[in-house]
């Protein structure tokens, strides 16, 4: 099958060898790029770092002392990028933010600090759950998702021959600017030949929306986003 990635460049770089190994074609098309911030972690008290983005992971694998600090991920897709830039104890959750403050919790003693390393948008609250338990949160906005300018000419034109079989959506915030692109494009009939994988129904509202029909993975992780794609 031909299926379009919007994921950040990296991302979906990682994608499309993954659906290369099972027998379909990519094409790549980022909605939203991520964009590096300056932070400092200097005076903070570390027990553990919690990431709940693979994008927050690599910018702060820059710094190098971080890595010998105890990181619990939102899911196991974040873990996965963890282990690769060199984080050697990863705690990994069950997919969304409730599930890591659970785990946090059971793990580090009342009175531990932990730093969320963490985008400018962000789902849940993590410091209101870990508070419930005594361990406080010190967040660190390390980058910005920025929203592409549109489509790219060739997946407009792509979409009018009816060359995209699959659109994979990652997130709430890229699946938005999916469609805001598509109606800018005049193409709101056209993306509606293709079908739409979702990682949650959260991720699914905006083009519900915009009247488009979409699946949703039985997990929100990416492993299950593909298996929608049958054999």
């Amino acid at each position: 099958m031909r299926v379009l990635v919007t994921r950040p460049s990296f991302d979906a770089a990682r994608t499309a060898e993954k659906l290369s190994v099972l027998g379909h074609r990519a094409m790549i098309d980022p909605v939203i790029e991520i964009e590096a911030l300056p932070f400092d972690i200097s005076g903070s008290d570390i027990a553990a770092i919690a990431f709940t983005s693979g994008n927050a992971v690599r910018i702060a694998s820059a710094i190098d002392t971080l890595r010998n600090i105890p990181v619990f991920t939102v899911g196991t897709r974040t873990a996965e990028v963890a282990r690769e830039a060199g984080f050697r104890n990863v705690g990994t959750a069950a997919g969304d933010v409730n599930a890591l403050g659970e785990l946090m919790a059971a793990e580090l003693p009342p009175g531990s600090c932990v730093l969320h390393l963490a985008g400018e948008d962000r789902a849940g609250d993590l410091p209101r759950r870990l508070a419930q338990s005594g361990v406080s949160v010190e967040t660190r906005v390390i980058y910005r998702a920025k929203v592409s300018s549109g489509f790219r000419p060739e997946t407009v034109r792509a979409f009018r021959e009816r060359k995209i079989d699959v659109v994979l959506h990652y997130s709430e915030r890229s699946a938005a600017a999916f469609v805001r692109h598509a109606a800018a494009a005049a193409a709101g009939d056209d993306i509606k030949s293709a079908r739409h994988l979702c990682l949650s129904s959260a991720v699914a509202a905006p083009l519900k929306l915009f009247g488009v029909h979409s699946e949703i993975a039985t997990a929100p992780d990416e492993a299950a986003l593909l298996e929608l794609l049958g054999p």
